[in-house]
């Protein structure tokens, strides 16, 4: 069992055709942290809506019902296990969070865009579990972490909600027949973990190679090809964003608000964010005139991935923190179980480097 002192997941699309549930559900039996972050797009309610054939209304009235209650604790209700809305293997993961609940892992759900309708929920509490807008992470080290789900800094999402939704169909249709013709050779491995799985070596080794992967210069991968794979959904949402900068606009205004948010004694050391399913870990340089003397003299963005079917090596990555509050990267893998994880740099996210002038460390260039 991997124990650390937090972990974050985000985009799962549960009820979505392109959730990996079963790795998932798999992942979630072989690590336990103090806390669990879901960093948005948990539950992808537009998917339910196509694939379970139910309308909007229906839905949110469901889940209003079931966090309205507050004699109920909403991780022990059986209420959407027993709704038929999720396939068995979404349920085993859901379950999976039930268990972690009970033996008192404190759990954050922050919703992103694809469970949006639970924003309305935001300030729910219940023992050992909460429902936020955002959140602030507090390391063992001292490190202050805004989480939130990131596509408030999105505003593509928000011109273009008709095209998402047809692509958002498209997609499922496209994932439903590469699941079945893939289930055979995907299917998440079970039994006891590999011979030699060490949880201390893997959890030590996932912090070293994020650490070394800040180091200046960061080398440039081999870009799309060193993913492997090949996804559709992936090909497309890279050449977007390579196009129209995209992925610079969202980072500025990342460094932005933090810059606004976190100054004095409060101050913010980074973000951790889900959304774009781009596992990552990237330092941004701030201002000179902000960065002196009233906060950190750099940021670091984190992205956790997903757990939504795209590139083979990009797939299934979660980030960790350590007991003594440093920062990890881990991935599944369904035959050696969790391994570390050094997320790659692509083309669309490949900014020239810089060293702080406050530390020397090669942080990202937005300019």
């Amino acid at each position: 069992m991997l124990t650390c002192d937090a972990l974050f997941i985000s985009d799962l699309h549960l009820g979505s055709n392109q959730c990996e549930a079963g790795h998932l559900a798999a992942f979630l039996e072989c690590i336990r942290p103090r806390q669990l972050f879901l960093v948005g797009d948990i539950i992808d309610l537009q998917a339910i809506r196509f694939n379970a054939n139910v309308d909007a209304d229906f839905l949110t009235d469901l889940l209003d019902s079931l966090l309205a209650r507050e004699d109920e604790d909403p991780l022990a209700s059986e209420t959407l296990l027993k709704a038929q809305l999720l396939r068995a293997s979404h349920r085993r993961v859901l379950e999976r969070f039930q268990a972690l609940h009970r033996d008192g892992v404190t759990i954050t759900y922050i919703p992103g865009n694809h469970d949006a309708y639970l924003r309305r929920h935001a300030g729910l509490e219940r023992p050992g579990f909460a429902i936020r807008r955002q959140d602030v992470y507090c390391t063992p080290a001292g490190q202050r972490l805004l989480v939130r789900h990131g596509d408030e800094y999105d505003r593509l999402i928000r011109f273009h909600a008709g095209a998402a939704e047809g692509l958002a169909r498209l997609q499922e249709h496209y994932s439903a027949g590469i699941n079945g013709l893939l289930f055979p050779f995907t299917r998440p491995a079970h039994g006891p973990l590999p011979a030699g799985w060490n949880a201390e070596g893997i959890l030590q080794s996932a912090v070293d190679l994020l650490a070394s992967h800040q180091e200046w210069p960061i080398p440039i991968s081999r870009g799309l090809n060193s993913s492997g794979g090949f996804s559709l959904a992936f090909v497309l949402e890279s050449a977007l964003k390579s196009r129209t900068g995209h992925d610079r606009l969202i980072k500025r205004r990342i460094v932005q608000h933090l810059q606004r948010e976190g100054r004095g004694p409060q101050a913010l050391d980074g973000m951790i964010n889900g959304h774009t399913h781009i596992p990552e870990a990237t330092p941004l340089g701030l201002q000179a005139s902000v960065s002196k003397g009233d906060g950190p003299c750099h940021i670091t963005y984190y992205n956790t991935g997903s757990w939504a079917r795209s590139q083979r090596r990009l797939g299934r990555t979660a980030l960790v923190v350590a007991p003594n509050g440093t920062v990890g990267m881990v991935r599944f893998d369904r035959r050696q179980g969790i391994e570390p994880f050094q997320p790659p740099r692509f083309p669309f996210n490949t900014y020239p480097m810089r060293p702080c002038p406050g530390c020397g460390l090669g942080v990202a260039s937005l300019g």
